[in-house]
């Protein structure tokens, strides 16, 4: 097996698993990646980073059929070459067209990855490669992918960049046209290095996200960082580190994944290591009164049956926290987890 997709339904005893597609061969797609994604019919849309007719990805759909079986599809293998390959994420606008990265590929020299947009007409789908990146000075590997709700999408890159540690970057919508612009270039000191994850946007157009490294003191060059990048009034985006993580002990190390908002406007994440037993945290930030950002450990994961490296939380309308674990659980391959407030 080469990846699964599968469904967690709750009942009175506990959580029941369904695996709603087993991916069999590279024909079939190979390492499912990133979230899924559901349209009005109530089909998922993903990725697969590796498979398909050239192994460079493919976007598939799973449409439900009677008797609880769902049937799976491919609506586009990726070539490797200018249109990219080994996509990691997809988003859908309110018109039913997909978005995503990919990690490689392009029309740039460098075969830094791109930002597509698949558009479907006539019973098929069509790509649209919207912009392929070229290392320096905007970036390499893109990693993360959403809209604002003026249209815009924002992202970041793993690398590249003027310092080569990594930016965020935009895609503005103008018309039919898309313009790509750095937000902002990690120097790989103090403000933050590797930006892993994508970013999130609030109301006021503000972006928030993390890096893996930097932001100095510990860990040799930084354990990593929340930060925030503030849209101006001279149109330029100013970064503010809200925290930086410490090699303490207590608060867990390297943030691989993207934070999420509460109602409050509360802040939350995870750290890959770290923490009391040193297998990673979920983490508060909550804004005081100075605007400064307040820290706190909300679960330490102590490892094996418990779980280890946590990755990204996803809110309940329960009011619940959920994630999976990288390794731990009952057979070391990883884990679903809830956190209750």
């Amino acid at each position: 097996m080469f990846g699964d997709v599968f469904e967690l339904t709750r009942s009175a005893s506990g959580w029941t698993e369904t695996v709603l597609h087993g991916f069999a061969d590279v024909s079939d797609g190979i390492d499912p990646m990133g979230p899924l994604v559901w349209d009005e019919k109530g089909t998922l849309l993903g990725v697969t980073e590796q498979g398909g007719a050239m192994n460079a990805g493919t976007v598939f759909e799973l449409s439900p059929a009677s008797g609880g079986v769902w049937t799976k599809s491919t609506l586009y293998a990726f070539s490797g070459g200018t249109g990219g390959g080994g996509p990691v994420g997809l988003i859908r606008d309110g018109k039913g067209n997909l978005y995503g990265i990919t990690l490689y590929g392009g029309g740039g020299s460098c075969n830094c990855g791109t930002v597509f947009e698949l558009k479907y007409s006539k019973g098929s789908w069509t790509e649209i490669v919207l912009y392929s990146f070229l290392g320096i000075p905007d970036g390499r590997v893109p990693i993360g992918l959403g809209f604002d709700n003026a249209g815009n999408l924002y992202g970041t890159t793993e690398g590249g960049g003027i310092y080569g540690a990594g930016t965020v970057f935009q895609m503005k919508h103008l018309g039919r046209h898309w313009k790509e612009s750095v937000l902002h270039g990690f120097t790989g000191g103090a403000d933050g290095y590797l930006p892993v994850a994508g970013v999130i946007v609030n109301q006021a157009g503000n972006l928030y996200g993390t890096t893996i490294e930097g932001g100095g003191q510990g860990c040799q060059d930084g354990c990593g960082l929340v930060f925030e990048l503030k849209h101006m009034s001279d149109g330029k985006w100013d970064e503010l580190v809200l925290h930086r993580f410490r090699d303490n002990g207590h608060e867990g190390i390297y943030p691989s994944a993207a934070v999420i908002f509460d109602s409050k406007g509360n802040l939350y994440g995870t750290t890959y290591g770290g923490g009391t037993y040193g297998n990673g945290t979920a983490f508060e930030l909550m804004q005081n009164f100075d605007g400064t950002w307040i820290e706190t450990v909300i679960e330490t994961f102590i490892g094996p049956s418990r779980g280890s490296q946590p990755n990204a939380l996803t809110p309940g309308s329960d009011g619940n926290l959920y994630g999976s674990a990288y390794s731990g659980g009952a057979y070391g391959a990883g884990l679903v987890f809830q956190l209750s407030p």
